[in-house]
């Protein structure tokens, strides 16, 4: 149960009629009853009038769900998956993209504003407009999917851990979706998904491989490791099989008799190709990273935002530049082109290894990785009297309030900061 509930709703409540104010993030919808009493719902849009039924009433707001749409917003669109408003894994689907970055673009500005790290004025003229994602759907490189008791896979039901059993994805890249036909018919899969709890599906578009991450609910014995194998045999794309769980050290590759045992592991990697940046002298260039590494989930997006940091970099003309949350490179390395020195750090051994193996590939002799956390690390540059006049950005999810206060001790660099999540970036 959530904390802060001062009773749950009887099952029988009465309806309620609704005007919806805004969206705000996670994207639920906003609006307020007659008495005052904030209403908070997903799967509605602003302007819209809805009959809602109360489920939660919180100290300061009610949780509700969503009977009818009585007055339709114009941006109201059907989604296009068949899960949605079940699966828990999409928000905004029900509205048409460009009013999806709207709404997104009214979240950002609520949450700088509201934090009072900047005014409406100065919030003017620094925002510009968004970047659409080139494709919409069908861009995503990494799949989480769920498995219940019994082997079916897909994503929890919103807010609930039952599963929502899918047999494809929109947003996944077609050759996971391919992968996911194949699954109903192979015995090796039909022998590993009863055992897991999760299923990580990593695409290499690179050359057009997955790599699988089973994370089962115990140990894996000597069948599941031959079934492993038997998956890279029996599906042509799958390059690579692990195999996790709780407490041990992850297992594998398992590669089936297909790879070269000389080969190092390096068919193994997931290789993500970038175009040649020609305004910035980059050129064409490939990163890999280990199974498990952190990437970014949309390619094209990413490409996008690698030629902002670009622009954004080349009007700083930066000396030295300190990227605190490098993972394998994928902003530090282009970045390599624009300053005279580049230092990643990451907690993470593997990313390190990804970092320096995709620098040397890449011909960036001015760009180095040390494994580090964000926060010992620039404590002891402070300390060492290390001065950066570009510190890079790009933290998880939580944000990285704790490095902040270390920033005028590595001599008060510009800042890039690429964020997930509008609220821990005010």
């Amino acid at each position: 149960m959530y904390k802060g509930i001062l009773k749950l709703m009887e099952s029988n409540v009465q309806t309620e009629k609704l005007l919806i104010d805004k969206v705000v993030g996670g994207g639920l919808g906003l609006g307020r009853l007659e008495n005052g009493m904030v209403v908070m719902l997903p799967y509605v849009l602003p302007g819209e009038e809805v009959i809602i039924k109360p489920l939660r009433r919180y100290k300061k707001h009610l949780e509700a769900e969503l009977v009818e749409v009585v007055k339709p917003s114009p941006q109201r669109t059907s989604p296009s998956c068949p899960h949605f408003a079940i699966c828990g894994g999409c928000d905004l689907q029900h509205a048409t993209y460009a009013y999806q970055l709207e709404l997104k673009e009214a979240i950002l500005r609520e949450q700088l504003l509201g934090s009072k790290v900047i005014d409406s004025d100065r919030l003017a003229e620094v925002l510009v407009d968004s970047q659409p994602a080139p494709e919409p759907l069908g861009y995503r490189q990494r799949l989480r999917l769920q498995i219940d008791e019994t082997g079916g896979y897909g994503f929890f039901h919103h807010r609930s851990h039952d599963v929502e059993r899918i047999s494809s994805c929109p947003l996944a890249r077609p050759e996971i979706n391919q992968l996911m036909e194949l699954f109903p018919d192979n015995q090796a899969m039909e022998h590993l998904l009863p055992l897991s709890k999760e299923l990580e599906l990593l695409s290499s578009p690179g050359d057009g491989s997955l790599v699988l991450i089973f994370h089962l609910g115990r140990k894996p014995r000597p069948a599941d490791q031959k079934a492993a194998g038997q998956l890279v045999d029996d599906l042509d794309t799958v390059k690579a099989v692990y195999l996790a769980a709780k407490g041990i050290q992850v297992q594998g590759p398992y590669c089936g008799t297909a790879v070269d045992p000389g080969d190092e592991g390096k068919s193994l990697l997931i290789l993500l190709p970038f175009p040649e940046v020609t305004d910035h002298g980059v050129k064409p260039y490939t990163l890999c990273q280990e199974a498990g590494g952190f990437s970014q989930v949309n390619l094209e997006q990413n490409n996008g935002m690698i030629h902002t940091m670009l622009d954004w970099a080349g009007e700083l003309a930066p000396k030295r530049a300190l990227d605190l949350y490098s993972g394998m490179g994928n902003f530090s390395i282009p970045l390599a082109a624009k300053a005279e020195e580049v230092l990643g750090l990451d907690l993470q051994r593997a990313a390190i290894r990804s970092g320096a193996r995709n620098a040397e590939a890449a011909g960036m002799t001015n760009c180095l990785f040390q494994q580090r956390s964000a926060l010992d690390g620039i404590k002891e540059m402070g300390e060492a009297g290390e001065v950066f006049d570009l510190l890079l950005l790009d933290p998880p999810r939580r944000g990285c309030r704790e490095v902040l206060p270390y920033l005028e001790g590595i001599g008060s660099p510009a800042v890039i900061y690429i964020s997930c999540d509008p609220a821990t970036l005010a």
